[in-house]
């Protein structure tokens, strides 16, 4: 019954985000906040939030295989299902962000080589059939090294691409290039942990199963690996803010200096990264079910508002012609359309992961 109630609700989130799909494709983005000025919305930010938790989470399914480390063969099947559904739920986000499917197949069938855009869209191809077969290879036998290999790479390759097409022009000085080059996959790489934590302990939780003593050890190692990963993104967030939002002087950095004084830069910083590095920290906390939790929710739902803090820090403030009758920075409050649009992606991730959960048998390990 429960299990019933949960597919209801998911289904009901999908039949909403249709309708919403219908209202973008007959209304276009006047349903959006979308402006000449404000191009990237909750939308694009949820699309980036999910894209990258898929990234890491394909390095952590990538542990056993790429590195050696046998234990982590125990979740390696449900952490590459994982993986595909956080995918198909950010190319729901995506496609609605940029208004209709054919945009898509038109940017795979104008070859750009010079393009980041165009590369970001190759390789999500290549990503999605890759992880496919991965899962196949896993569920009837054993994942290859050099398959595995490949999802490792591809993983690195969409994380930095997203980095270099987001900060690649000059307009956005606040979207650095270089930084999020490799500040976006090891953010990836937390939110991974945090949401292979969550939802393997949460199944067993849910499901009354009885953890064994390797689950426990192997979600302990994994705890403390996501406490250190969100310490790193701690500095590195400090840094930024140090940088790029108060030690400058710059005018163009006045949108990111608004910006820390925002409700998502803030769940961010606190939330996201300031709490689970502690709770993480303390070796009492960090072996038991609800500090894990915790701790793991915390940094998902930080990582999620830091995705729409991220994209508003560079579209706020108006720039060139755009600032002409405009403030100074412009504000956005998100439409219903868009947090439909959120829980669209959600939704199909959710749904996708439920059914693999009660059919494939995401909890066998490889022979």
């Amino acid at each position: 019954m429960k299990r019933q109630l949960w597919i209801g609700i998911l289904v009901a989130g999908i039949l909403l985000g249709l309708w919403t799909t219908f209202k973008v494709y007959t209304a276009g983005f006047t349903v959006y906040a979308k402006t000449d000025v404000l191009v990237w919305t909750l939308p694009l930010s949820t699309y980036i939030f999910l894209s990258l938790t898929s990234a890491g989470l394909a390095f952590v399914s990538s542990i056993p295989v790429v590195f050696g480390i046998k234990r982590y063969e125990a979740i390696e099947k449900r952490t590459v299902y994982l993986e595909i559904a956080v995918l198909l739920g950010s190319f729901v986000c995506l496609i609605l962000h940029l208004g209709a499917p054919l945009k898509v197949v038109y940017i795979l069938l104008s070859p750009n080589p010079s393009s980041p855009l165009w590369w970001l869209a190759v390789l999500y191809m290549v990503y999605f059939v890759l992880l496919v077969a991965a899962f196949w290879r896993i569920h009837t036998g054993k994942m290859s090294r050099a398959l595995g290999t490949l999802v490792f790479l591809i993983a690195i390759f969409t994380s930095t691409t997203l980095g270099w097409l987001l900060g690649m022009t000059d307009a956005r000085p606040s979207l650095n290039a270089s930084f999020f080059s490799f500040y976006f996959p090891l953010t990836g790489f937390a939110s991974g942990l945090a949401a292979l934590i969550l939802f393997c302990i949460l199944d067993e939780e849910l499901s009354g199963q009885e953890r064994s003593e390797g689950h426990t050890v192997l979600y302990n190692e994994a705890a403390r690996l996501m406490g250190i990963t969100a310490g790193m993104v701690l500095v590195l967030f400090l840094w930024r803010t140090i940088s790029g939002g108060i030690s400058s002087t710059a005018i163009e950095y006045g949108a990111f200096r608004h910006m820390i004084g925002s409700i998502p830069y803030n769940i961010e910083f606190w939330l996201g990264l300031v709490v689970p590095t502690v709770l993480m920290l303390i070796p009492s906390i960090r072996a038991t079910a609800w500090g894990k939790l915790t701790a793991s929710a915390l940094l998902l739902v930080g990582m999620f508002a830091g995705r729409l803090e991220f994209v508003l820090s560079g579209v706020v403030r108006p720039l060139g012609q755009m600032a002409e009758g405009r403030p100074e920075i412009v504000s956005y409050i998100p439409t219903v359309y868009e947090v439909l649009v959120a829980l669209f992606g959600l939704s199909v991730m959710l749904l996708i992961y439920t059914l693999g959960e009660r059919y494939l048998k995401l909890e066998a390990v490889p022979e």
